[in-house]
C-alpha cells in the first residue's frame, strides 16, 4: 500500500469515528452523512503533498497536518451536500435517504452547520495559513450558491464557468493548496498547486454535467436530470445535450491541460497529472450502465483526448504556460 493509500484510509477511519455531538439521533445522521464517498478532494490533498516532494513520513507532525487538511475538505464537502439537499429538496444522497428527507429541514440545517464547525477545526489543526485557505473557499461556494439563480435567468457557458469555479472547483483549489500548505511548501509552490486544482475542478464539473444527462441513477448514488428539473443549466445543455458530449469531453481535456501547465516538469507533478485523468475517467465509468454500449463507444472516443493531456510525456511538447509553476 502506497502512502497515499494509507493516509487515505485513516481519513475513512477519522470519518468512520467522528466524535459524538451528544444526541444520539445527530450522531447517528452525522454517520450517514459522512459515510465515504470517493474522498477525491482528500485524496487531493494527499497527492498534492506528495508531489511537493515531502516525505510524508518524515515526521509525525507532518503527517498530522496533511490528515487534518483533507479531513477539513471533506467535512467542508459533505456540509454543503447537506444543505444543497435542503435547498433542492433531495431525497436521496450515496444511495440513502438524504439528511433532510430523514430528519426534515431544521435538523439538516444544524447538521450541515456541525460539519462546517468541525471542517473549520480541522483546518486549523492542519495550519493558520490552512484555515485562512478553508474559510476563502466556504466564502466562494457560498457566493456561487447565490449565483445559482442569475443562470436560469441569463444562461451562457461564461456564466456557467463563473458558477462552477466558485461553487465546485475552488474547493479543489483549496485541497490542493491545503496539502502543499501541509507539505510546507513555498509560497509559489502553493499557488502552482491551486491553480492545478482549480482547474481540475473545472474539469470534475463538467463530467459531473455530463453525469447528470447520461449516469445511471443507481450506480451514481442520487437521481440523475436534477440539474434540468431545477432548471440550471449546464456546459453540456448549453451544447445541444447529448449530441454536446464530444464538446464537453473537449472542455474536460482543455482544464486538464490548463492544470497541466500550472506544475513544471518533474516526477511529482507527473504523477500528480496522470491522477487528475484516471481520476475523472474513473468517475464517469464507474457511474455509466456497461450495458449501454452506444455510450460506452462514445465515451471511449470523446474521452481519448484525456490521455493526452494527463500524459507527462505533453511536457515535452508543450510548454509550461506559467512562469510560477512546480
Amino acid at each position: 500500500m502506497s502512502d497515499v493509500d494509507d493516509l487515505l484510509e485513516r481519513v475513512r477511519e477519522r470519518l468512520r469515528t467522528t466524535p459524538s455531538c451528544g444526541v444520539a439521533r445527530v450522531d447517528r445522521l452525522v454517520g450517514d452523512a459522512l459515510r465515504p464517498g470517493k474522498l477525491l478532494r482528500p485524496d487531493l490533498v494527499l497527492r498534492s503533498a506528495v508531489a511537493t516532494g515531502s516525505d510524508l513520513g518524515r515526521t509525525a507532525d507532518v503527517e498530522r497536518r496533511v490528515i487534518e487538511g483533507a479531513l477539513s475538505v471533506e467535512l467542508l464537502h459533505v456540509a454543503t451536500l447537506v444543505h444543497d439537499d435542503i435547498i433542492d429538496a433531495a431525497d436521496v444522497r450515496r444511495g440513502r435517504p438524504s439528511v433532510v428527507a430523514s430528519a426534515g429541514v431544521a435538523t439538516a440545517i444544524v447538521v450541515g452547520d456541525l460539519l462546517l464547525a468541525r471542517g473549520a477545526a480541522a483546518a486549523a489543526r492542519s495550519s493558520g495559513a490552512a484555515s485562512g485557505v478553508w474559510a476563502r473557499t466556504l466564502d466562494c461556494m457560498a457566493a456561487g450558491q447565490l449565483r445559482e439563480a442569475g443562470l436560469a435567468e441569463s444562461p451562457s457557458l461564461e456564466a456557467h464557468a463563473e458558477y462552477a469555479s466558485l461553487k465546485t472547483a475552488e474547493l479543489f483549489r483549496s485541497s490542493a493548496e491545503i496539502g502543499a500548505l501541509a507539505a510546507g511548501a513555498a509560497p509559489w509552490v502553493v499557488e502552482a498547486h491551486g491553480t492545478f486544482g482549480l482547474h481540475f475542478g473545472m474539469a470534475f464539473q463538467h463530467v459531473d454535467d455530463l453525469l447528470d444527462l447520461v449516469g445511471d441513477a443507481g450506480r451514481m448514488g442520487k437521481p440523475t436530470g436534477a440539474d434540468a428539473t431545477n432548471g440550471v443549466p449546464t456546459a453540456i445543455s448549453l451544447l445541444s445535450g447529448r449530441d454536446g458530449l464530444e464538446e464537453v469531453a473537449g472542455l474536460i481535456a482543455d482544464e486538464l491541460e490548463e492544470a497541466r501547465a500550472a506544475l513544471r516538469p518533474g516526477p511529482g507533478a507527473a504523477a500528480l497529472a496522470t491522477w487528475a485523468g484516471g481520476a475523472l475517467r474513473r468517475a464517469a465509468r464507474a457511474a455509466v450502465d456497461p450495458a449501454d454500449r452506444d455510450l460506452d463507444a462514445r465515451l471511449t472516443t470523446a474521452f481519448g483526448r484525456l490521455d493526452d493531456a494527463s500524459d507527462p510525456r505533453a511536457w515535452e511538447l508543450r510548454p509550461c504556460r506559467t512562469s510560477s509553476s512546480v
